[in-house]
């Protein structure tokens, strides 16, 4: 296998310029219809799995890291066009022959591939074993085979993190998928810019670490909501200013919001209004708008208050640049302690 260092580092450039233009419009789609198409992932597959192919074609991979990626693009594919369906197979359907052809060769390149370096990485970690501080091909090869691995458990891990309502929306776990598969590993990347070398540790991959980035600007949001409430005058009761704000009545059906609060029937028998530190799905104040807003202005009420929709997709699109700038946000914030 060649080194091909130049090579790598222009593809990592080109895969962070990608990522920027992908993201950034998927934010503005999620953030001005609250949905993103799969024509849009569709679209940005294309220059994501060539850059894929590119680097692998540079580092000279063999067939068994080949299928291994392919692997994991076809558990990935499955965001987009689902799973084959035994039935339609049964019926003749080219697409789910194809697709289950494909899963089928992808899978036996991974069990060669975990027989041929499975041994080897257990050797290159175990360091009463591996002593040689030169890269021999072999292991160069079980190394890159074990980054297409790991770029496959976190496809898997977004996966899981969506239907266990981690991830809320579908959009945030393919956008997230979208992102292990343009940066599947640290390899040749000239970044983070602070770094004082060309070498740096890293605890996570790539995408993992945006992730995390992406969890930490959440929570800027309670400062930023308290300020703007600040300004508006709104701070009072403070259990609600840090998460919520008001808003009039008349503005809450054409905003992406959660309402909050709603006249209900009290204990006494009377009608009274009613606050919530957190939307629950189901509620009238989900279901029937326009109807407790009708109520709330009947108790002579002007604002209520609500908490926005933020789409996920707007604070991992920033958390691009602190990836860049910084890395790996566990290596990051650990050295500082």
């Amino acid at each position: 296998m060649t080194d091909g260092h130049f090579e790598l580092e222009l593809i990592q450039w080109v895969r962070v310029g990608v990522l920027i233009m992908c993201f950034g419009g998927a934010a503005w789609l999620d953030h001005k219809t609250r949905r993103v198409s799969n024509e849009w992932w569709w679209a940005w597959a294309k220059p994501t799995l060539f850059l894929l192919c590119l680097e692998l074609l540079v580092l000279e991979a063999n067939w068994m890291i080949w299928l291994t990626a392919s692997a994991a693009v076809a558990f990935a594919s499955t965001a987009l066009m689902g799973r084959p369906d035994f039935s339609d197979i049964m019926k003749g359907s080219v697409l789910d022959i194809i697709v289950t052809i494909w899963y089928f060769v992808s899978g036996v390149g991974l069990v060669m591939g975990a027989m041929e370096y499975g041994p080897v990485l257990f050797d290159y970690f175990d360091p009463n074993v591996y002593t040689d501080s030169a890269l021999e091909s072999s292991t160069e090869s079980a190394l890159l085979w074990g980054q297409m691995v790991i770029m496959g458990l976190v496809l898997i891990f977004f996966e899981m993190a969506w239907r266990f309502r981690m991830l809320h929306g579908g959009a945030d776990a393919k956008a997230m998928m979208l992102a292990t598969l343009l940066l599947p590993s640290w390899n040749g990347a000239a970044f983070p810019l602070n770094s004082s070398g060309g070498e740096f540790s890293t605890a996570m991959p790539p995408a993992l670490s945006l992730l995390m980035w992406a969890g930490l600007a959440f929570l800027v949001l309670p400062f930023v909501m308290l300020i703007r409430n600040a300004s508006a005058g709104d701070l009072s009761p403070l259990s609600m200013s840090w998460h919520a704000s008001r808003m009039p009545l008349s503005e809450i059906p054409l905003k992406h919001v959660w309402l909050l609060e709603e006249v209900v029937d009290k204990p006494d028998g009377t009608h009274g209004v009613t606050r919530r530190m957190r939307p629950v799905r189901g509620s009238r104040a989900e279901t029937d708008v326009e109807n407790v807003l009708k109520e709330l202005a009947a108790e002579g009420l002007e604002k209520a208050w609500v908490t926005a929709k933020h789409p996920f997709l707007l604070f991992v699109f920033p958390a691009i640049i602190p990836l860049v700038l910084f890395g790996d946000p566990i290596v990051w914030i650990t050295g500082y302690f």
